[in-house]
């Protein structure tokens, strides 16, 4: 069973988001963990925050074959505060996700999902507030063309590596990895970069220059 980090996602919903988590892990000599910019939320206003559980998708040639068992025994394993990250080689052959998978990861407790291919039934999927991020959006079905050959392992996701247990905050911004060992420090580190741009942002306000307020607190 993988250990989660001890941190307050409802926290991490309310104050930080994918900008600020990149810049601290850089900070952190922890560098290049946003995913590809063509991975964008579905529909506007889409935020997700969500221990990552992991999935390899290939693209595949038999028509017969079932494609789905191992996807679905996957989907059926989310627990909750979950986030379903779908690795597929940047597939477009068909859509990886839609509005079903979508009905069944949330009534696993999933807080979204995260996908480097593409999706479907955006509409549904808009209307039920289930937060999905795709590389793109084409109405054809996996069966037959996408199959699943693992979950619960390492994958390259929208050009990062990503594992189980892995922090994901994603938004208009992008989607931030921050891997397991580094979380409670990269949280920690937000909060407080957070904190400190909201005086520099007052200061700014208040008229003072951008280079007297960058010496003094070091947040752009």
């Amino acid at each position: 069973m993988v250990k989660k980090a001890k941190v307050d996602l409802a926290l991490i919903r309310e104050k930080l988001n994918s900008s600020l988590l990149s810049d601290v892990l850089d900070g952190m000599g922890i560098r290049n963990q946003c995913m590809s910019q063509g991975v964008r939320p579905a529909y506007p206003g889409a935020t997700v925050v969500g221990w990552t559980h992991t999935m390899l998708m290939v693209d595949q040639h038999e028509p017969e074959q079932d494609t789905f068992k191992l996807q679905l025994e996957g989907i059926d394993s989310l627990k909750g505060d979950d986030l379903m990250v779908v690795a597929s080689n940047g597939s477009t052959s068909a859509a990886l996700w839609g509005e079903l998978l979508s009905t069944a990861a949330r009534c696993r407790g999933a807080t979204g999902a995260v996908i480097d291919g593409l999706a479907r039934d955006v509409r549904q999927i808009e209307e039920m507030k289930f937060p999905v991020f795709a590389a793109g959006f084409r109405p054809i079905s996996s069966k037959g063309r996408v199959v699943a050959v693992g979950y619960g392992c390492r994958i390259r996701c929208g050009g990062v590596y990503v594992e189980e247990g892995d922090l994901i905050v994603g938004d208009i911004d992008g989607v931030t990895v921050v891997p397991d060992t580094a979380v409670e420090e990269a949280v920690e580190r937000a909060l407080e970069r957070a904190s400190s741009e909201r005086v520099t942002r007052k200061e700014l306000l208040a008229g003072a220059k951008l280079s007297e307020v960058y010496a003094k607190y070091g947040t752009i």
